[in-house]
């Protein structure tokens, strides 16, 4: 069953809003980021392990999990928009 235009255009208005929450969370944790380097950064030899001990906390984990859920959601809605070029083109003939 070939999808049809209107589901993709919902299914990429979905992932729009989750892609719109998940930034403004990741903006948050990059303030925790911050704040975390500028109190812990005397404690270490080099930004690097600063980065390291951060990656390691509940907020460093879920960070590195949004950044990932992001990158996915990108890659979804690329191959939304792609199925929808092909749909018009079909819609045209082009194919």
């Amino acid at each position: 069953m070939q999808p049809i235009p209107i589901e993709i255009a919902e299914e990429r208005i979905k992932l729009s809003v989750e892609y719109s929450q998940l930034s403004d969370r990741l903006v948050e944790l990059i303030k925790v980021q911050a704040q975390f380097y500028n109190s812990e950064r005397h404690n270490y030899k080099s930004d690097k392990a600063v980065e390291r001990a951060f990656e390691v906390t509940e907020t460093g984990i879920e960070l590195t999990q949004i950044k990932q859920k992001l990158k996915s959601i990108e890659k979804k809605m690329s191959a939304l928009n792609s199925m929808l070029n092909v749909l018009e083109n079909q819609a045209k003939n082009l194919y």
